[in-house]
């Protein structure tokens, strides 16, 4: 995904801005201008309307760099879900590499923002991260919706066995203590399928939140 763009000025309110920030885009110094963090968008302004603009979902990481491999000061650096091109760039042609240089080239960029003031690097961090959790990715929330009903579907699938065996037993004349300890076995069946579901693929703090 290619990502064509020009700076539009914030719509949402602003939560940080910061003059004179060098921005870096894919190695390449795009000079000085004013970084505008708001509710919405990220953007940086160099003069008149010449610059960038990107939503926070287009936005895959972002944090502060101290590695000298990257930039000789410390800097905010972002990867966005897609390469930035600016007016005027021509994206590169597909037909022209080969598909381990397209993925490289055109599914990413790297982005080092750079204030001339040093303490501005933690307030643009934070900034920046705020307004992520204000625009969570619809993708996540969708992920999240369908592992709460497959959660509920657990839930209810346990809650009908529980109504069936509990007939089949009255239905042979088992009495209330049996039905306790079916219960009891169900229940406990139904956690553990619970824990191995949200467990699969995820890391230790999963497992500790299962816990």
């Amino acid at each position: 995904m290619v990502l064509m763009n020009s700076f539009k000025y914030p719509e949402s309110d602003i939560k940080c801005q910061s003059e004179d920030v060098k921005v870096f885009l894919d190695k390449k110094d795009l000079g000085t201008g004013t970084l505008f963090v708001s509710e919405s968008t990220l953007c940086w302004k160099q003069r008149e309307d010449v610059g960038w603009t990107i939503g926070y979902t287009n936005i895959s990481l972002h944090a502060i760099s101290k590695d000298t491999n990257i930039h000789p000061s410390d800097c905010v650096y972002i990867m966005t879900d897609g390469r930035l091109t600016m007016p005027g760039d021509t994206p590169p042609s597909e037909e022209d590499k080969d598909d381990s240089d397209v993925e490289s080239n055109t599914d990413i960029s790297e982005i080092l923002l750079i204030p001339a003031n040093d303490e501005s690097i933690s307030q643009i961090y934070e900034a920046i991260k705020v307004c992520q959790e204000l625009n969570p990715d619809p993708m996540d929330e969708y992920d999240e919706d369908l592992s709460e009903d497959n959660d509920d579907n657990l839930y209810e699938d346990a809650e009908d066995d529980m109504e069936e065996a509990e007939y089949e037993i009255r239905e042979r004349g088992g009495g209330d203590a049996d039905i306790d300890d079916l219960a009891r076995r169900i229940q406990s069946n139904s956690v553990d399928v619970h824990f191995d579901y949200r467990s699969n693929g995820n890391d230790d703090e999963d497992f500790q939140d299962a816990d």
